[in-house]
């Protein structure tokens, strides 16, 4: 399937976009975790971001097609998936779970390239690869270390688990999408997906704690996940999975300058140079962009 370059460019803006969003959500997660736990955050973000995206097609439901295809999302991608990340975020130290973050792009690609047969270009592929050696700078900052895997070693598990659920979702979500539309799958995802958290949340005795403040970092949390959801969901359906994976895995960067803003915590040369080398490589990926075919999902 050969897309035109049309739509490869708003993959790629889609993509680079969710990256934005996506790098807000640590931030504000960290805020939201002050009042209520990682399970409470998780359910009510996932709620209020589904319903935020009903705004968007609002007069689109499922149908005994599609409704299979979002019970299925809902549970994997916005339920398991977060659980297990908040859950193994608590049981770890940050750098372990900053670096097993980047498992998701790994499995995702690999998943990609074995399973569903999708390339990169020879000359693509290297530019993807200054993607990768840029994370690996932004995530470690060389202290290598530091990072432990068998320090926390159930939280790292968790962790790696979520990875793997979501880059298996990143792939299978294609073809749904294409046929359904982003909008559909998107808000229905993620409201199935939160109120399954949310029974899970009452079965297990977990109580919440409102406040005026901790509803309004939860908005803007829920805002930045709705961005992230449906914008890299887009992105997947326009550019394929292993594009799409490389251009979000910019959050990284936005991730520490949100961190550094509102967290004060520190950027250092090497991450800065990471960051440069991620974006170089983000845009040549892009520049290389000439009517090439990208493979999707079968059935498309």
């Amino acid at each position: 399937m050969v897309q035109t370059s049309a739509r490869v460019r708003r993959g790629y803006l889609y993509a680079f976009l969710a990256a934005i969003c996506g790098g807000a959500t640590p931030t504000l997660g960290k805020f939201s975790l002050v009042e209520n736990g990682p399970v409470q955050v998780s359910a009510i973000a996932f709620i209020l971001s589904g319903l935020m995206l009903v705004l968007v097609k609002p007069k689109e439901v499922p149908d005994r097609k599609s409704l299979k295809f979002v019970v299925f999302f809902g549970l994997i991608g916005a339920a398991l998936g977060p659980v297990l990340y908040q859950t193994g975020l608590n049981a770890t130290t940050a750098v372990n779970a900053s670096l097993l973050s980047n498992g998701e792009a790994l499995f995702t690609t690999l998943i990609a390239f074995a399973v569903f047969g999708e390339r990169l270009p020879g000359k693509q592929l290297a530019r993807g690869l200054l993607i990768v050696v840029g994370i690996a700078l932004v995530t470690t900052n060389l202290d290598l270390a530091g990072v432990q895997f068998y320090q926390g070693l159930e939280g790292n598990l968790l962790i790696l688990g979520s990875m793997f659920i979501w880059s298996i979702e990143n792939n299978l979500i294609i073809s749904p999408t294409q046929r359904f539309g982003p909008a559909l799958i998107t808000k229905f995802r993620n409201l199935i997906g939160g109120g399954v958290v949310i029974v899970a949340m009452g079965a297990l005795g977990l109580g919440l704690s409102l406040s005026l403040t901790w509803l309004v970092y939860m908005i803007l949390l829920s805002l930045a996940l709705a961005g992230t959801s449906y914008l890299a969901i887009s992105a997947l359906c326009d550019i394929g999975a292993i594009r799409a994976i490389l251009v979000f895995s910019t959050s990284t960067i936005f991730g520490a300058v949100f961190a550094l803003v509102f967290l004060r915590e520190q950027i250092t040369a090497v991450q800065l140079t990471g960051g440069a080398l991620i974006m170089l490589g983000v845009y040549l990926l892009q520049r290389a962009e000439r009517r090439l075919p990208i493979a999707t999902s079968s059935g498309t």
